[in-house]
């Protein structure tokens, strides 16, 4: 098992510990700084500018999170570092290198590569490269992993960097937005069927979907599982029946 101790010990902070009453919006600066004081490792999110830099934002479009319109990728890194998130103190769009730099090994990291094939399909492989790229460039390995709902993403990784520890991200794909995808391939998703695969090292999966039968097979061969998004401290308890460490977001564990 390549996953350090590390990634057991600590809670991760969902998006980082972000609160909008105290100005940390998600995916920021502010509220990476804030899960570290916490003593909590880090979840947070990465898409492609357009010149194919690794930045840490969640969302497709950047209405939701800037209040403007576009999508991430149709900006290059230089223009979307220049962009102020919502609900923050100035703050903006920051790359992966810059998070990760800051993070410094102080805590763990999962590193959530969005999918680029709009179904969970094959791609270029070109984001999970980036993230692999600048992982090893800053010797941060050990502290750092890298997962996606997109298990074709993971099959890049592991070419780019077999030594970083990779994860598949989960759950019952039974929500509305993933309709467009084949019953078949959302069934497989759901199932981790291309866990083996892609030699994933975990699983993250949707915290109303853990208790499954492969989830179970997994964790008694030693797989770690993870879980998301867990908000409050009573779900936290029945999660971590079921897993091994959650990803949190709106309480303090």
């Amino acid at each position: 098992m390549r996953l350090a101790p590390e990634f057991w010990a600590k809670p991760f902070a969902h998006r980082g510990l972000h609160d909008t009453a105290s100005l940390r919006p998600e995916n920021a600066m502010s509220g990476f700084r804030a899960a570290i004081a916490g003593g909590y490792g880090i979840e947070l999110d990465v898409q492609p500018s357009a010149d194919g830099e690794a930045m840490v934002f969640h969302d497709y479009e950047l209405a939701r999170l800037t209040g403007r319109d576009g999508r991430a990728d149709a900006m290059s890194a230089r223009e979307l570092g220049a962009v102020t998130l919502l609900h923050g103190d100035g703050e903006t769009i920051p790359t992966l290198r810059d998070v990760l730099v800051e993070i410094d090994g102080r805590v763990p990291v999962l590193i959530e590569v969005k999918d680029q094939s709009g179904a969970f399909g094959p791609t270029d492989g070109a984001l999970s490269r980036r993230v692999c790229d600048i992982v090893r460039e800053l010797g941060c390995v050990e502290t750092s992993a890298i997962m996606s709902f997109n298990p074709f993403e993971m099959g890049h990784a592991r070419e780019a960097l077999p030594e970083l520890a990779r994860g598949i991200v989960s759950y019952d794909f039974e929500h509305p937005h993933d309709a467009h995808v084949s019953a078949a391939h959302r069934a497989a998703l759901a199932r981790l069927a291309h866990f083996e695969e892609v030699e994933a090292d975990f699983v993250s999966y949707g915290v109303d979907s853990l208790g499954q039968g492969r989830l179970t097979a997994l964790r008694e061969l030693g797989v770690p599982v993870f879980c998301w998004t867990v908000r409050s401290a009573e779900q936290a308890g029945t999660a971590l029946a079921l897993s091994d460490q959650i990803t949190f977001e709106g309480f303090l564990p």
